[in-house]
């Protein structure tokens, strides 16, 4: 794997305030195994590509290498966020679409996020109606 698409892992990673350790859970990884992707020390299979694509919200293709072996997202296709920003992670405001109000996300709760992004969507489903079920409640569709 090329240090280039590990430098896209860290960049989106930090860009999404999560730590490696959240990714590497999200994942189903040991940190450390994580760490060796960004790093360019080893390169996730493509079932694992596509589920870092899904953490980071993005293309999978973008992260997939062309003939010549260059991948099409580069570093600096990404804003890598301002250092105060990354020194605020748990600052982060969400707006609530039911009730307007703005709520700030914990690291447990992005650490859920990155999780659920890392599904597949009949997972998704089948977690999004326990929930419904739990809370009694409805929830919107995607």
């Amino acid at each position: 794997m090329s240090k280039e698409l590990g430098s896209v892992f860290r960049t989106l990673r930090n860009n999404c305030t999560f730590t490696q350790q959240q990714v590497a859970d999200a994942l189903h990884l040991d940190r450390s195994t994580y760490a060796y992707y960004e790093r360019g020390t080893t390169e996730p299979d493509l079932k694992t590509l596509k589920k870092i694509a899904s953490i980071f919200n993005v293309d999978p293709a973008l992260l997939l290498p062309d003939e010549d072996g260059r991948i099409a997202i580069r570093v600096s296709d990404v804003a890598e966020p301002a250092q105060e920003e990354v020194a605020q992670e748990n600052e982060e405001k969400i707006l609530d679409p039911h009730d307007g109000n703005i709520y700030t996300l914990t690291k447990e709760e992005k650490s859920f996020l990155a999780v659920f992004r890392a599904l597949n969507k009949k997972e998704k489903r089948l977690l999004r109606d326990f929930f419904e079920d739990l809370y009694d409640g409805e929830f919107d569709e995607e």
